[in-house]
């Protein structure tokens, strides 16, 4: 029978233990946020698990590698890392969205392998931060540590569960039947067949049409859009001379004060979605699915893609409209506008002519766009994750390519 100095010393061992927690970021924003989760997790754990087990967190940035599909083959390289840098739970952060079926994931674990995955896009778009270290700390307390781990880690039925201070609801989806059905009957995407190739794994899943939105929302922060306005300086340049032309040329005041609201609304959409449309395909910014079961896939990264130049387009136009709007205020003499538009001219007439000039400005400037160069475009509207994931793609495309036109030549 031990003593009570024995029983002490066992006591304080066990409290002196750590386990470590690493952290895997990817570059970009993954790497931006992955420094201040690191300094807020240990006191979050604590309190979590009521100071059962005490957590020391590492980090390290690096380029993870993705699998020939552009995904991250998580069971492998968590359990690398934990081999590697000798650490009791590894989790990745990534800005590659992740499903599970037609469902939005924003976490990925294996219990009985102490490996996990946040997938920030699916996290939306306002605190992505904190709720990206809220989801965390709830894997490894409630799943990945050896207190979580000792409970029944049985298959987990799908089901509606309070979440952990996210702010939106959530729920956990088991990585079975019903992906397996979808992908039998020829309805699930590739993404379905890859989350499902690596062994048991559950997930967190953004249930509904509210999950699919918040995912569509927050790959387009990810991609932060609003880097895309230096990179079409050429168009700025082009439209700022086409409206130009429209604040020197007394025609069209006229045609800008005959112009009802709804109409210069229309020539406003008009040149908007001339400039997106131009942008989109000029640079090969469309995915074409050559695969039907891509089709899901491509068409959500279209949607985003869309979304993401919309908001660049948008704020190049506000830009050219203050601008415009400017030039117009200190270069049309209020008086000989009146007299040009026989009423009495103020700042309203100004601004709609400086309104129908942005307008056609940026219908010019869409042609000037071509200029940005297609490179420059594509680093600007894709976050640096995406670029990778559409240059695994195309390997692959062409490396399928290669292997029907072997397959044809042999036929023949």
């Amino acid at each position: 029978m031990g003593t009570k100095e024995d029983a002490a010393e066992a006591s304080s061992a066990t409290d002196d233990a750590e386990a470590v927690l690493g952290l895997v970021a990817d570059p970009g924003l993954s790497a931006e946020l992955v420094k201040s989760i690191s300094r807020e997790l240990p006191a979050l754990l604590a309190e979590r698990e009521d100071g059962r087990e005490r957590w020391r967190v590492e980090t390290s940035l690096q380029l993870l590698p993705l699998d020939e599909d552009g995904s991250l083959p998580l069971l492998d390289i968590g359990r690398r890392q934990c081999e590697e840098q000798g650490w009791d739970v590894t989790v990745l952060l990534t800005e590659l969205p992740r499903r599970a079926g037609k469902q939005p994931v924003f976490a990925d674990y294996h219990p009985e392998a102490g490996v996990g995955l946040v997938s920030l896009p699916a996290l939306g778009v306002f605190r992505v931060g904190r709720r990206a270290r809220d989801t965390i700390a709830y894997l490894v307390a409630e799943h990945l540590g050896d207190n979580a781990r000792s409970a029944t880690t049985d298959a987990v039925e799908e089901q509606k569960l309070p979440g952990p201070g996210l702010g939106f609801p959530w729920e956990i989806v088991s990585d079975s039947e019903e992906r397996r059905a979808d992908a039998e009957e020829g309805g699930g995407d590739e993404s379905d067949v890859r989350l499902g190739s690596q062994g048991a794994s559950l997930h967190l899943a953004l249930p509904g049409v509210r999950g699919k939105l918040q995912l569509l929302t927050g790959m387009v922060r990810t991609n932060r859009p609003w880097r895309l306005v230096p990179s079409l300086s050429p168009a700025l340049a082009g439209a700022a001379a086409g409206a130009a032309f429209g604040v020197f040329y007394s025609n069209i005041w006229q045609l800008a004060d005959a112009f009802s609201t709804g109409r210069l609304i229309l020539v406003n959409a008009a040149a908007v979605l001339a400039m997106i449309a131009w942008l989109i395909f000029d640079n090969g910014l469309w995915e074409s699915p050559k695969n039907r079961r891509l089709r899901s896939e491509s068409a959500l990264y279209n949607s985003v893609t869309t979304l993401t130049v919309l908001f660049g387009v948008l704020c190049m136009y506000l830009l050219l409209y203050v601008v415009t709007l400017c030039a117009a205020f200190a270069a049309i003499p209020t008086g000989y506008l009146a007299i040009t538009l026989r009423h009495n001219a103020g700042f309203p007439d100004l601004a709609t002519i400086a309104w129908l000039s942005a307008s056609m400005g940026t219908i010019a400037g869409a042609l000037g766009s071509g200029l940005a160069g297609e490179d420059a475009v594509r680093r600007a509207a894709y976050s640096e994750r995406e670029l990778e994931r559409q240059a695994q793609r195309e390997k692959e495309e062409k490396r399928n390519d290669r292997e029907a036109t072997r397959a044809e030549e042999n036929e023949s």
